[in-house]
């Protein structure tokens, strides 16, 4: 039977984070994922915090050498407003080193975060199904995974990460998993090629980032029944995805392409930039998509990334919340291998420090909503039109300074009563 140290189920940003980590102690680490490197995934716009975490795996030179498309800020179509509230890191550059970020294409991005794990010195194996988690009692002790298509065998260790996204291995079969009945939204996405760069000598609308130079910002446009984004990529090519309300109906219920085109169609700023691009893969749908487990750790395994939790995307953080929750995990396991101690309790150290900035996105998320449906210009996206303080705030958090600033300190801007 293969034993190993550490046992990293699913190759993503998350766990191949964690795997860096680990490996690089010395750990002997295993990757298993289920696919083959490059894939499609979703999730294209990166926020700069991230920046500390390139630092911290040792990417940072390999992000700068890729070409990604740059990434300025973010510029937000607000209902019943004409104009756009539009978020630029480099207007507080005193908060990050790097005022800025990249858009992805996450099939390039993941394969580079993989392949810095196997430098590290983690085994990995592509093309690989885990089964199932093996237990003593309630300790995780390995796990059961073959080649696809293969009979699977026990791989043992004394730690088990759950990396496994959005099918969250572990905590479907240990019942933790809690869908966020005030966040059933359903997701409509896709990519396209050839859009179009308008000539603004001719009179047309700009696309998002022509007015930074070699620069890009990521679009969020309000729409019937809920928001899209438009993140533009290299090449002429863009993500474009609508979230809805699960319960919104346009006549178009069981038709994802159908609702995904109409809620465009109601944009005339999405609609024109995406004249004459053509569709380059099929729509693909995420239900219910957000969700957060009761716990994210127990004896001898850890839930990081989208298998610990998966929030909304309205504001780019689930890379930079996956790969800090990894970086965060592998650092509490090298310190269990210190204490030859691989117990719920001193995992929790690790569970403690991701959760507090997922409860400062999830707020300002519930934030989002409540704005959309009740069309309020009192709410603190309308007013950090108006108020300096509430704007450097609100961009701090956006851009992944989670550290910096909470929710409360946002209502405290905005001059809104708080408990």
């Amino acid at each position: 039977v293969e034993q190993f140290d550490v046992i990293v189920v699913g190759g993503g940003p998350a766990g191949s984070s964690t795997a860096a980590v680990v490996a690089e102690e010395g750990l002997r680490t295993l990757v298993l994922e289920r696919e083959h490197f490059p894939r499609y995934h979703v999730g294209e716009s990166l926020l700069p915090a991230t920046w500390d975490l390139f630092d911290r795996l040792g990417v940072t030179a390999d992000m700068e050498a890729e070409g990604f498309a740059v990434k300025q800020g973010v510029s937000f179509g607000l209902p019943d407003r004409d104009d756009d509230l539009t978020l630029c890191t480099s207007e507080y550059p005193e908060y990050f080193p790097r005022p800025y970020c990249y858009h992805v294409e996450r099939a390039r991005f993941d394969e580079i975060l993989l392949h810095n794990a196997r430098d590290k010195g983690a085994e990995v194996r592509e093309g690989w199904t885990v089964r199932d988690v093996l237990f003593q009692g309630d300790r995780a002790v390995g796990v059961l995974a073959g080649p696809n298509g293969e009979e699977p065998k026990p791989i043992l260790a004394p730690m088990v990460v759950d990396a496994t996204g959005q099918k969250s291995l572990l905590a479907r079969k240990l019942g933790w998993r809690r869908p966020d009945p005030a966040l059933n939204k359903v997701s409509h996405y896709t990519l396209f090629e050839g859009v179009r760069h308008p000539d603004p000598d001719a009179g047309e609308q700009a696309l998002p980032g022509e007015r930074f130079a070699d620069s890009t910002v990521t679009t969020v446009e309000s729409v019937e029944g809920g928001w899209a984004w438009y993140i533009p990529l290299r090449d002429h090519t863009a993500s474009v995805g609508v979230v809805l309300d699960a319960k919104y109906k346009n006549g178009l219920k069981e038709n994802p392409q159908g609702r995904f085109d109409y809620a465009i169609a109601g944009s005339p700023k999405l609609k024109a930039w995406l004249t004459g691009a053509r569709q380059t893969m099929e729509m693909h749908t995420i239900s219910n998509i957000s969700y957060l487990n009761d716990r994210f750790v127990g004896n001898g395994f850890v839930l990081v990334g989208d298998a610990s939790m998966f929030i909304d995307p309205i504001f780019a953080a689930g890379v930079t919340l996956a790969m800090r929750s990894g970086v965060y995990a592998g650092e509490t396991i090298v310190d269990c291998f210190a204490y030859r101690d691989f117990s719920a309790s001193r995992l929790e150290a690790y569970e403690t420090r991701i959760r507090l900035p997922m409860s400062r996105i999830f707020k300002l998320i519930y934030n989002w909503y409540a704005m959309l449906e009740k069309r309020d210009a009192g709410d603190l996206f309308h007013l950090a039109q108006e108020i300096p303080m509430l704007r450097e705030r609100l961009l701090v958090i956006m851009s992944g300074g989670y550290d910096r600033y909470d929710y409360e300190s946002l209502l405290t801007a905005a001059g809104m009563e708080h408990d």
